[in-house]
């Protein structure tokens, strides 16, 4: 979804090897009866820059009755495509579909899913496109494009108007999300994303886990907190996945795939981890006007008045996250290495914070 017609800035494209051909094809009739017209003329989907490794995401502009339709259409990934453990991927659409009707939290206006999968191979949604500018990471906002070529004042605006996005996010009461519970991991909070996580291991990596993945899961339980409070985290908490206006407000937020009852200071440290990836981590400073690590605690407690008494556990938790992530992909997903994105270790960056001794494999 992250995308929009003039303001994208250069990456790689995660095109998942589909006949685009085939697909306008298929789509025409399939969106004809949703709309309910006799036709609608496609013009060949486009990919995103930069962004959609996780899920294959197309852009689509539809001629409908003599009016224009920019619609997004999300496909679950193939098996062999799959990021994600259990991607339960109908709930990226319901998620929208809460979201938009129960909150302030501005997310893409989800239309139509369908579960056929004679239409394009695998289940899909579509929603309607949103439009605007992406910190994009592939090459890193703090180094190049709109972001790095904007004023300091702008970058504020653009940070603030994301950090009330996301005070926003960690208001919502767990009664309008609790279709999103896993309870088959243990009970909702950390006892269940901890358990989902055990999981996603034992699936992405096999018998092959490095030690230092185990040595982080030891301290994880031996440092849990004492209360556990559920609650709904986003999951991919970063100004990469939101979406701006050309006055620097957030227009939309974006990729829900990873969204769970993990508890809102999981979002705040996997926000932290991937501000200091994207700059320090790639070599450059953080640009000025985002804010820094204190702004960003400090603001976020403000605005949503909870505590952040186990960030440093869940900041633990977001690098091992994040490490295995980037295990599964190096071994078997193979990304592009030319994207002008400098390899920032997520593993060493847990164990700097455990004082878990780094074995080569850390990396």
């Amino acid at each position: 979804m992250k995308g929009n017609r003039t303001a994208m800035e250069p990456g790689p494209v995660f095109s998942k090897g589909r006949d685009l051909d085939a697909a306008v094809t298929a789509l025409q009739p399939w969106l004809a009866d949703r709309m309910g017209v006799a036709s609608v003329v496609l013009d060949r989907p486009t990919y995103p820059r930069g962004a959609g490794f996780s899920n294959e995401t197309m852009l689509v502009t539809a001629h409908v009755a003599g009016h224009i339709e920019e619609l997004v259409v999300r496909i679950a990934p193939a098996p062999e495509n799959q990021v994600f453990y259990e991607p339960k991927f109908h709930l990226q659409h319901d998620i929208l579909v809460a979201l938009d009707k129960a909150s302030e939290v501005l997310v893409p206006r989800a239309l139509w899913f369908e579960t056929d999968t004679s239409v394009l191979g695998q289940p899909f949604y579509v929603m309607r496109r949103m439009h605007g500018k992406v910190p994009v990471s592939m090459p890193a906002y703090n180094s190049s494009g709109w972001l790095a070529e904007a004023t300091p004042a702008q970058r504020r605006t653009a940070w603030e108007s994301a950090m009330a996005q996301l005070a926003a996010i960690h208001r919502i009461p767990l009664s309008t999300v609790s279709f999103i519970d896993r309870p088959e991991h243990g009970p909702a909070g950390d006892t269940q994303h901890l358990g989902y996580w055990r999981s996603y291991t034992q699936w992405a990596l096999g018998e092959d886990i490095p030690d230092v993945v185990l040595a982080l899961f030891d301290w994880l339980d031996e440092h849990r907190p004492a209360a556990s409070r559920p609650g709904l985290s986003w999951g991919d908490a970063r100004i990469g996945n939101i979406m701006f206006d050309n006055d620097f407000r957030v227009v939309g937020v974006m990729d829900w795939e990873q969204s769970s009852l993990a508890g809102q200071v999981a979002d705040l440290a996997w926000w932290l981890l991937f501000d200091d990836s994207l700059s320090i981590g790639q070599g450059v400073p953080r640009l000025d006007g985002l804010g820094t690590r204190t702004e960003t605690i400090d603001l976020w407690q403000e605005s949503t008045g909870l505590s952040t008494e186990n960030l440093h556990w869940h900041e633990v938790f977001a690098g091992l996250k994040a490490g295995l992530f980037s295990l599964r992909s190096h071994r078997s997903m193979h990304p592009p290495t030319n994207s002008g994105t400098r390899r920032f270790s997520y593993l060493n960056r847990a164990c700097e914070l455990t004082g878990v001794i780094t074995p080569e494999d850390a990396r």
